[in-house]
């Protein structure tokens, strides 16, 4: 009778639908995990914003150094700045803030607050993002578009397209495909997305920031 009592190779058909029982619960749980994790980094890079916003001012409210202030937002940081606007500002006393890969940045660029006061002041700007020189097909619309040329023997649009923040005037900026010309404004909104998830902060004419709800 001791073949009553050998241990059996491998596993059962009960332990096999076990485990693929688990391992399909298991992979169930990662896209929730990844959805929870964006959800939290947009959270907390939302609120840095608009901690940075209303430092920003702050400062220009009590009148430090005599100076306005403001932030500049892009796809990779924002930077909290000394000046009138982004491009005259006193680069020794930026601020800049890393955003996450997976955030994106759209609505207000630039917004100024005026000296003591603090009144939002968004300059006009050139925005969007450039059609990338690859997705020309003809060389017309290739030597067009700043940053790209016409490779002949190929028949290829090659080159890195100028970004849209490169432009300081309408005509250059509506010249660039992809880009769009925004004209100066007092309040509006600035967006950060991640995926099809979306926090966005108003701000006001009379400078209220705030979390949209």
């Amino acid at each position: 009778m001791a073949f009553l009592f050998q241990k059996k190779n491998g596993l059962t058909i009960i332990e096999v639908l076990l485990v693929i029982g688990l391992l399909t619960i298991l992979i169930g749980l990662v896209p929730l995990s990844l959805d929870f994790y964006r959800s939290q980094q947009l959270n907390i890079y939302t609120q840095g914003a608009i901690q940075t916003l209303r430092r920003a001012q702050l400062k220009a409210m009590s009148i430090e150094d005599d100076s306005s202030f403001g932030v500049y937002l892009t796809n990779d940081n924002y930077i909290l700045f000394k000046g009138d606007s982004y491009l005259n500002r006193d680069k020794e006393f930026d601020e800049v803030f890393d955003l996450s890969q997976i955030i994106t940045v759209k609505g207000f660029q630039e917004i100024v607050f005026s000296k003591f006061e603090g009144i939002p002041e968004s300059p006009a700007y050139c925005g969007g993002e450039c059609v990338s020189c690859k997705d020309f097909t003809d060389k017309r619309s290739c030597k067009k578009q700043d940053g790209c040329s016409w490779q002949k023997q190929q028949s290829l649009c090659i080159g890195t397209c100028t970004s849209c923040d490169g432009f300081s005037d309408q005509t250059s900026c509506e010249d660039q495909s992809g880009c769009s010309w925004y004209p100066p404004s007092q309040g509006g909104s600035i967006v950060l997305s991640s995926n099809s998830d979306s926090r966005t902060i108003n701000i006001n004419e009379i400078g209220r920031i705030n979390l949209e709800l």
